[in-house]
């Protein structure tokens, strides 16, 4: 090798060692300038951080929480940011369940008061238990704290539309709703052949102790069920989309328990898409000005490729938004503190956590106040010259896919709306 290309060498070395020893990894005092705090009392978000949130919303055309299973902060934290969404011209709400669910949230939300109640009265009718674990029809609508955003929804008199499939479990509620959408001459004709599905189901879900292989196929093999499905299609065509959901949640069932991940997914983002568009289109929402909130599983609701290797509705929507002229608001709900049999946990320092994984943003949390941080300036300062920070592939990818992260203060138990 030349000296001349020694001393190249040399000095695209020296270069890079400065350029890397320049760039600091996240720190409490980095992390400052673009972190804010804000408390949620009596149902109002408030604080330097609630200000902040306001003014980003109502930047916003759609706005995306993505939350976790199970939260109780996300179901709170949605239900104080309905009047702040109300104030910035929002009126409708996307959840990722099934249609015929959302329908009937929907219709429910006349009735504001006694949502919560009518909500339980469902929990109480169609709740079962398998192996001392209790199943509810609607597993991202099962919490007291469930109920009340949808109540908030309904006292701001909002629209509520689904994109998404019906939970296994359901399925009695279906075949229900089928009957009650059938005339009331058609009624006593099919009284026996409804109850004998019934009958039918209850007993699978007795029997199946977690196999969900063999209950779905003697779901799709029961003739009985399946004459009733098609027989309640044909004599009415409101149970049209009931039907449907019927198929389809014992469709991704079986996707599931045959482990075809990739079919699954695949099928399941572009029934999401095709459910939103017809449902959206079903109450003449306008998708070129009209606002939309959405919430659902933080996953599924980014932008850019999703951990499951798919274009999702979040995606869909932030390239809408850009082809509007406007913008999407991806929001991400990541906890760090969780109250357990009244022991405060510090999920960063547990593996296999959001808060683990993404422990050099979520180390700015506080117990008693919530945080937000917001990534929106990161992009440049970890990805073009110079960069400011070194960071971890799952930060970075983070901070491609989401604007803002909003860590709850503790999180506690949520309460079942449920009670017997």
């Amino acid at each position: 090798m030349s000296s001349i290309q020694k001393s190249v060498l040399l000095i695209c070395f020296l270069g890079v060692s400065t350029w890397v020893i320049g760039q600091d990894s996240l720190s409490l005092e980095t992390l400052q300038p673009i972190s804010y705090h804000f408390s949620l009392t009596d149902g109002q978000l408030k604080g330097e951080g609630a200000e902040f949130l306001k003014k980003e919303i109502a930047k916003a055309q759609f706005t995306l929480l993505g939350d976790y299973p199970d939260s109780k902060s996300s179901s709170d934290f949605t239900a104080a940011l309905l009047p702040e969404l109300n104030r910035s011209e929002y009126k409708t709400m996307a959840l990722g369940i099934g249609v015929p669910s959302a329908r009937l949230l929907h219709s429910m939300t006349k009735e504001p008061h006694s949502l919560v109640s009518n909500l339980k009265a469902l929990d109480n009718t169609y709740g079962f238990k398998e192996k001392e674990r209790l199943f509810l029809p609607m597993p991202d609508i099962k919490s007291v704290a469930d109920a009340r955003f949808v109540q908030k929804a309904g006292e701001l008199k909002w629209r509520i539309v689904g994109f998404g499939n019906e939970s296994w479990n359901n399925l009695p509620w279906l075949l229900d709703q089928l009957y009650r959408n059938l005339s009331k001459e058609e009624q006593p004709k099919q009284r026996s052949l409804h109850q004998e599905s019934i009958t039918i189901l209850m007993e699978l879900y007795t029997n199946r102790n977690g196999d969900l292989q063999a209950f779905v196929k003697e779901v799709e093999n029961s003739k009985t069920i399946q004459d009733f499905l098609k027989m309640a299609g044909e004599k009415s065509p409101e149970n049209a989309v009931i039907v449907e959901a019927f198929h389809n949640s014992i469709k991704n069932c079986r996707f599931y328990v045959e482990k075809e991940f990739f079919e699954k997914n695949k099928w399941r983002v572009n029934e999401e898409k095709r459910l939103l568009r017809q449902e959206l289109e079903g109450i003449d929402f306008d998708i070129h000005q009209d606002k939309l909130f959405v919430k659902w599983d933080k996953n599924f609701l980014s932008r850019g490729f999703q951990p499951y290797a798919f274009y999702g509705v979040g995606n869909t929507l932030s390239e809408i938004a850009d082809y509007n002229g406007s913008k999407s608001l991806h929001i991400g709900i990541v906890p760090r503190f969780k109250s357990k049999n009244g022991v405060i946990q510090d999920l960063m320092k547990q593996e296999n956590t959001m808060a683990h994984r993404f422990a050099t943003l979520v180390q700015a949390a506080k117990k008693d106040q919530w945080t937000v941080i917001d990534l929106q300036q990161m992009i440049q300062e970890s990805h073009y010259t110079p960069v400011k920070y070194l960071l971890d592939e799952q930060v970075q990818d983070l901070i491609k896919r989401y604007d803002l992260i909003v860590i709850p203060a503790v999180e506690k138990e949520a309460i079942l709306n449920y009670d017997n």
